[in-house]
């Protein structure tokens, strides 16, 4: 471990830098989470049913993509650093490189469609609740190719500290895709009914509505002016072979921990009954609402980290960190404890006056507060170790953690212990509380410290 000497900078450089470069996708994600509360919200009035459907569909179609996803995502590793080293012109090339990418996400779609019906079926839910999910999940299939291209346009964007343009075009879809909601769901506006359907149909023309926007503005000529967006485009084997080997491992890492939770939701809470399912997803809205501001936080540190370790400054990198987990406890915190108190009036509120959803999903919104503080590190750690390209372990660790410990541990609190779905949720906090610690030792530990992400092949073309 290296010694740290003192910074010298203004007392609040930190959270300004963090603030700056995180606020805007901050913004965005809450805003993500407003448009999953109402999209919820709207299809919970259909019945109870399809909101028991939409939670499991939802997950499944976000974690069958997010190995490509992180591969892609790590565009934001590679152009940060470009950036910290003042090689500008590379920035756009790798965001290129995450759009070719994209493609075999779009394939992969096409290869889910007929597989759904059996990963559905298997899961043991009421035939009502499976025949919904599978019309939820496999149009949202459709919108793969776009959340590809999209996520290496945003990757850049928040590399080069220009997370605004990410939540402009993101804000403009998520209102897109309420008025869809409501046009579609409940058939309004002389537009058909179309249920739970419709929420997906919305989703999806959202979806494209932001990639169109997002890519006019990275051709624009003021980007064009600065990193050559408009004749980077052609493919680069050895940057996209770059970002394939980072990636990987950060792709599976992110596939691991959302499979955790999707086994989770889908076979294990979905194992005790349509009540216990939608008692889950109500607290998952809520739950949402805790962290999705600090998965900005996460995008935004793994830039800054990125660009600061790019520089050759490691100290002012784990400063940062620091500062980061701090914002998304002071956020985190006092928000679980909200819904903590005041949780079962919020579903019912929301999303069920069944006395018994209300009852467990108040009761998981607890758990919930519990583990907010550690939650942060965990999710403000993990993006400060993708900054610095230590995926690798990232990846190992989460498959120990969620296999090894968290679903064991889940499984034996739901059944031995017959704790049902809210023992499955004791197990997970218990989980999520311990992995904050090695997470928070690993990163402020520096091993990572002889990670070199770039290949020899781009090192000698930026020196040229």
């Amino acid at each position: 471990m290296t010694v740290e000497h003192p910074i010298d900078e203004p007392r609040w450089a930190g959270v300004r830098q963090v603030l700056v470069m995180s606020m805007p996708i901050v913004l965005g994600m809450a805003s993500y989470a407003v448009m999953e509360f109402f999209d919820k919200w709207m299809v919970a009035q259909v019945s109870t049913e399809a909101f028991a459907a939409i939670g499991s569909a939802a997950i499944w179609s976000y974690t069958l993509a997010t190995l490509f996803l992180g591969i892609i995502g790590c565009v934001s590793t590679f152009a940060a650093q470009s950036l910290g080293k003042g090689d500008f012109r590379h920035c756009a090339n790798y965001a290129w490189q995450g759009i070719h990418l994209s493609i075999p996400l779009g394939l992969l779609a096409v290869v889910l469609i007929p597989l759904s019906g059996p990963l559905f079926r298997i899961m043991g839910h009421e035939p009502g609740v499976t025949a919904q999910e599978l019309v939820y999940f496999r149009i949202r299939l459709i919108g793969y190719f776009a959340i590809g291209w999209t996520t290496a346009l945003a990757a850049f964007f928040q590399a080069v500290n220009r997370s605004w343009v990410t939540l402009v075009t993101s804000t403009l879809g998520i209102g897109l895709n309420i008025l869809l909601n409501y046009l579609l769901i409940f058939g309004h506006g002389g537009f058909p009914r179309l249920g739970i359907a419709g929420a997906a149909t919305a989703t999806v023309a959202s979806q494209y509505i932001q990639l169109v926007l997002l890519h006019a503005v990275f051709l624009s000529r003021p980007f064009h002016r600065i990193y050559n967006t408009r004749h980077t485009w052609r493919f680069n084997y050895h940057r996209a072979k770059e970002l394939i080997t980072i990636g990987i491992p950060a792709g599976m890492s992110s596939f691991l921990d959302i499979a955790m939770w999707s086994l989770f939701t889908s076979f294990l809470v979905g194992h005790f009954g349509t009540v216990a399912l939608a008692a889950n997803n109500a607290a998952m809205v809520f739950l949402h609402i805790c962290f999705m501001p600090a998965v900005g936080l996460h995008q935004g540190i793994a830039a800054i980290v990125g660009q600061w370790v790019g520089a050759g400054d490691i100290p002012r990198a784990k400063a940062r960190t620091r500062t980061a987990i701090k914002l998304a406890m002071a956020y985190m915190v006092p928000t679980g404890i909200i819904l903590a108190v005041f949780g079962g009036k919020l579903i019912a509120w929301g999303f069920s006056q069944d006395p018994e959803v209300i009852r467990m999903g108040h009761r998981l919104l607890i758990l919930a507060a519990i583990f907010q503080a550690f939650d942060a590190v965990n999710i403000v750690g993990f993006g400060a170790l993708r900054g610095v390209g230590d995926t690798r372990w990232m990846m190992f660790a989460m498959f120990i953690g969620a296999y090894l410990v968290f679903l064991p541990l889940a499984l034996l609190l739901a059944f031995c212990f017959h704790g049902g779905a809210v023992g499955a949720w004791i197990g997970a906090t218990i989980y999520i509380i311990g992995l904050s610690f090695v997470i928070y030792r690993r990163f402020m530990g520096e091993r990572w410290r002889h990670i070199n992400i770039f290949s020899e092949t781009t090192t000698v073309d930026s020196a040229e």
